[in-house]
């Protein structure tokens, strides 16, 4: 099977999203909106995580998604609903006249996109619990799949607030065990 690279706009976001992670993003930035306008013709863009100090994360991997939504805040900014298709691998970063990042990149395989034999009740219960108490984050996913363990343990690794340098660890490892215990230790405290 043969890799294909293609070339996306690049987004550098503070944001830790894995395969079929939702999440909403608010664009007023007019090179943000062009970012927007591409991704929506060429299928999406990729968000590159920055951490707390707004550096961007040494890693070379970023969450390619697609818009699967558009809408208008109260306050006129677009707001665009985007759902994580793949990792990727980020080859190379050129900046354009209007300081728009893009990338070749190609797709690398996650355990997040495997299936699991394993049980976790807990951690399933108390995720659905969390997208109850919370109508914003509900709303953004019309299909959940919380007996599916590894879409349980890919959510919880996006929700929690855990450094972006930590949870970076579970992209390059693709170590579903060790993300699963992570998880749980944090839930348990």
């Amino acid at each position: 099977m043969k890799i294909t690279t293609i070339n996306l706009p690049v987004f550098p976001l503070p944001i830790f999203l894995l395969p079929e992670g939702i999440t909403k993003l608010r664009i007023f930035e007019a090179r943000y909106l062009k970012m927007v306008g591409i991704a929506s013709k060429n299928g999406g863009f990729v968000i590159w995580s920055k951490n707390s100090n707004n550096d961007i994360t040494n890693s070379l991997w970023g969450s390619w998604v697609e818009i699967i939504n558009f809408d208008q805040g109260n306050d006129g900014i677009l707001e665009i609903d985007v759902k994580c298709k793949s990792l990727v691998e980020i080859n190379t970063l050129t900046l354009d006249s209007d300081k728009l990042y893009f990338g070749d990149v190609k797709q690398i395989h996650h355990w997040s996109q495997s299936s699991v034999d394993t049980s976790l009740s807990e951690l399933s219960e108390s995720l659905a619990n969390v997208f109850t108490n919370n109508p914003d984050l509900d709303d953004l996913y019309q299909q959940k799949e919380i007996t599916r363990p590894t879409w349980v343990i890919a959510r919880w690794l996006e929700l929690l607030p855990i450094d972006l340098d930590i949870k970076a660890t579970f992209i390059i490892d693709h170590d579903f065990q060790a993300a699963k215990e992570l998880v749980q230790s944090v839930i348990d405290k």
